[in-house]
């Protein structure tokens, strides 16, 4: 399983970054299209009184093409942008147009002083059947909001402060974590639990950091590193994929109301399914996502079949939720389950039904809403898996030694230092112990 995992992996991440990166804002290379007409890139200028913004051509083709200009208003792009219609009867709705000969540079500037536009443009030759650039370097960029933002459209800026500002509170909740797991493990008390759940919030902050890298590159250079963003988003899934596991897993009562956690093999498979199954739809949404009429992954298929299977697994996580709360007596465990029921449960169900809100917002401000609000949302759910596993507090329902620690019956954990005299014994055991655990995996543990 593990070998077919690295396959779709490499696989998927040398298809993503050789696809066409449709949101780049400096375009170099080659460019070939197997249509006489075909969607070039976009960019939005921001509105301004005293600047212009930019774009700036240097192309070589072999044969002369057009390049269309269209914005956003009515009956301009929204008309022919994924309509069927004839070479001729799309560039007729373009705004302006400039030919390209077999060495062609030129520079263009825009001024929208009322509102900013999203600009979009296309290349065609109508009189062949494919279009072909051999060489190009096109660069478009907003002058006029400084160093560190010229070359974000209007719909990406503020990305970069985003992940900066998110990437310090990952990083601080990564500290204090780090600090409470070396403690923990000093003296003995380091549960499991906690130990994966560093794992996964160091995975996460990673995530962030690779976006960081990305933004910062493309403040410099409009390019950025596509291959980075692509590694960032499935660092970020397989972040999510072990959040996923531990709520779960803790919804089970694992360590909790039983020793070991029930349908352990159920589980393994199907979190390795599951992780291989959204690699390849996170790296799909991005492949196929058409940028000339979409700005979010979510708005391609294969970014709406995440979020389908997200409510998949809210719904698995209730479930098995609120069978442990009806089948524990213990009043403290209960209202742990309460609390974890509402805190996880509004995680899993609100990236969703605000991806739906994001849809009546305008585009050109929708990657920013949902950037900030996934962002927000997940900082909080960490924060509060923090708290729910903070020594203090889990004291009070982490009280069953799981089998990994117990080299008997399943006991109540009296005090942090039993974590330590158990470990200690356990690193001695046998492994005969190992068979007579595996039958013991829905034992019910008696309150003492």
């Amino acid at each position: 399983m593990t070998k077919y995992l690295k396959a779709v992996l490499v696989i998927s991440l040398i298809f993503l970054i050789t696809a066409n990166q449709g949101s780049a804002l400096r375009l170099q290379g080659s460019w070939k299209r197997s249509s006489n007409w075909d969607y070039f890139t976009k960019f939005c200028f921001i509105k301004s009184s005293k600047q212009y913004g930019n774009l700036t051509f240097v192309m070589e083709t072999k044969n002369s093409l057009t390049v269309e200009f269209f914005d956003d208003q009515k009956g301009s792009w929204d008309d022919v942008g994924s309509s069927k219609d004839s070479c001729a009867k799309k560039n007729s709705k373009a705004k302006n147009t400039r030919t390209i000969t077999s060495h062609f540079q030129e520079t263009e500037t825009f001024k929208d002083v009322k509102e900013s536009h999203m600009w979009y443009f296309s290349l065609s030759d109508c009189s062949a059947k494919s279009i072909e650039i051999t060489k190009m370097d096109v660069h478009l960029w907003n002058p006029m909001v400084g160093k560190y933002s010229q070359e974000f459209s209007c719909e990406q800026q503020g990305l970069l402060a985003l992940n900066i500002v998110y990437f310090i509170f990952f990083t601080i909740l990564c500290l204090v974590q780090l600090f409470v797991s070396v403690k923990l493990q000093r003296t003995g008390d380091f549960h499991p639990i906690l130990r994966f759940f560093l794992y996964v919030l160091i995975l996460r902050t990673a995530a962030l950091l690779m976006n960081l890298v990305h933004f910062g590159s493309f403040a410099q250079n409009g390019i950025g590193s596509p291959g980075l963003i692509v590694l960032a988003a499935i660092v970020e899934v397989i972040s999510q994929i072990g959040f996923f596991l531990i709520i779960i897993a803790i919804a089970l009562g694992w360590t909790i109301t039983v020793r070991n956690i029930p349908y352990k093999k159920s589980l393994l498979i199907g979190s390795i399914v599951f992780l291989i199954l959204f690699i390849i739809l996170i790296i799909s949404a991005y492949a196929v996502i058409d940028y000339g009429t979409q700005f979010i992954v979510f708005e391609a298929v294969p970014g709406i079949m995440l979020l389908i299977f997200r409510l998949g697994i809210l719904g698995i996580f209730l479930f098995f939720a609120i069978k442990s709360y009806k089948n524990e007596a213990n009043e403290d465990k209960k209202a742990f389950f309460k609390k974890l029921m509402f805190i996880f449960g509004i995680w899993l169900g609100l990236v969703p039904l605000f991806v739906f809100i994001s849809f009546g917002i305008n585009g050109l401000y929708r990657e920013k809403f949902m950037s900030g609000f996934t962002y927000t949302v997940d900082f909080l759910a960490f924060i509060s898996m923090v708290y729910l596993l903070w020594p203090s507090v889990s004291k009070d329902y982490f009280k069953i030694i799981p089998p990994s620690l117990s080299t008997g019956e399943a006991q109540e954990l009296k005090s942090g230092s039993d974590w330590a005299a158990l470990a200690d014994e356990g690193s001695t055991s046998t492994s005969s112990s190992s068979s007579e655990e595996e039958d013991e995996d829905e034992d019910k543990v008696e309150e003492l």
